[in-house]
């Protein structure tokens, strides 16, 4: 069976910047946010709003099923997300999808640089520390860590690949 790896990361941490990258490595590499239109949009619902958190469920399921599709391909398969592995499992669940186990990593970076991402975004400083707190419970519940403070997008996204090539 293929290998599963998903890379969880709050946000700011870099996951969107990364999928560029990694098309240049052979396994196939998608990022949540991929189905999102610019502003956030997806079927006319604001998914990143915290008032969407009705339809997270939903949106999870969804991405398990796009994993299923892609792991018939027979190649590794890596996924940006934002979930961490037991929300990774309930979607799984509802979907009663047959994946293979997954191989977990944190895409992460330091919390000044983090802020300045989300800032240059246009967030406002109670999303922003939220984002700061899921990146610190990202930390308790995921070990291994790529970090893309002090490095540039091209050298995370060849690590990442070394770990799934490996």
């Amino acid at each position: 069976m293929p290998t599963l790896h998903l890379v969880t990361g709050a946000p700011g941490a870099g996951k969107s910047t990364l999928i560029a990258h990694l098309a240049a490595y052979p396994f196939v590499a998608v990022d949540f946010d991929e189905l999102i239109d610019p502003v956030g949009e997806l079927l006319g619902v604001d998914v990143r709003s915290s008032a969407a958190s009705r339809v997270w469920p939903g949106y999870n399921k969804l991405w398990v099923e796009i994993v299923t599709l892609l792991l018939r391909g027979g190649g590794p398969v890596l996924v940006m997300c934002p979930l961490a592995p037991d929300e990774w499992r309930r979607a799984a669940s509802a979907a009663s999808a047959a994946l293979p186990e997954a191989v977990w990593a944190r895409l992460d970076c330091a919390d000044a640089d983090r802020r300045a991402r989300l800032a240059a975004r246009g967030w406002d400083d109670g999303r922003i520390e939220d984002a700061v707190e899921d990146a610190a419970e990202l930390r308790r519940v995921v070990g291994r860590e790529f970090t893309t403070s002090g490095r540039p997008a091209a050298g995370t996204a060849a690590a990442l690949a070394e770990w799934v090539g490996g």
